[in-house]
């Protein structure tokens, strides 16, 4: 009976614990499944083609210019797409003959997580330039915050998982009690709770 006690409770340890996962550990929207879209800054190599390296935004029509190609479509691309792509396109110029490219996204476009119910502001909320995620209690308060008849024991994080072909597998709905978080009472010192870009953030009104 003890021992069946013991691990329920490890468990709903574990549970709780897993909900604060590091943002560099919690892949939600990878490259492989990513479709790039204009303002994206890509960065392009040709390995062992020193002249073919470039940094560079993705045009409002979703083209870059490439070295020896010009201008290029790149938006709705995965990154392996477009790597083959441009691999296919060097071929057919007869610019190189087994070009091995090498592409990835440096800094996404300006991303957004959606506030609903009640907040001071509601609606889509930007994050800093180049953030990949955003610590719960800090997000709020660069928002404008909680109304104040808000519940903010029991605010819900809706957060979607993408495919490789960027197509929604899974989503999950958390609950989180940001009132306990930003006053520090978690069951760990300086614990964070990390909110990501296309998350939905909902918060109810308090039951008087």
């Amino acid at each position: 009976m003890k021992l069946n006690i013991f691990f329920t409770i490890a468990g709903l340890v574990c549970t709780f614990l897993s909900s604060f996962a590091n943002p560099t550990a919690s892949i939600l929207r990878y490259e492989g499944g990513y479709k790039i879209s204009p303002g994206d800054v890509l960065e392009i190599r040709v390995l062992n083609e020193p002249e073919c390296t470039l940094s560079t935004e993705v045009s409002e029509k979703g083209t870059i210019r490439v070295v020896y190609l010009g201008e290029t479509k790149v938006s709705d691309f995965t990154i392996p797409e477009l790597e083959e792509d441009l691999r296919k396109k060097y071929l057919k110029n007869e610019i190189f003959a087994n070009a091995v490219i090498i592409a990835r996204i440096a800094t996404y476009k300006q991303r957004f997580v959606f506030l609903s119910g009640s907040f001071i502001k509601s609606g889509p909320f930007a994050l800093p330039s180049g953030a990949k995620a955003m610590n719960i209690v800090e997000l709020i308060n660069m928002s404008g915050g909680f109304s104040p008849i808000a519940n903010k024991k029991k605010v819900t994080v809706t957060r979607n998982f993408f495919g490789a072909s960027g197509e929604i597998i899974e989503s999950k709905i958390y609950e989180v009690n940001v009132d306990a978080l930003s006053s520090g009472k978690t069951m760990i010192k300086g614990q964070k709770w990390w909110v990501y870009p296309g998350d939905q953030l909902n918060v109810k009104e308090r039951l008087f």
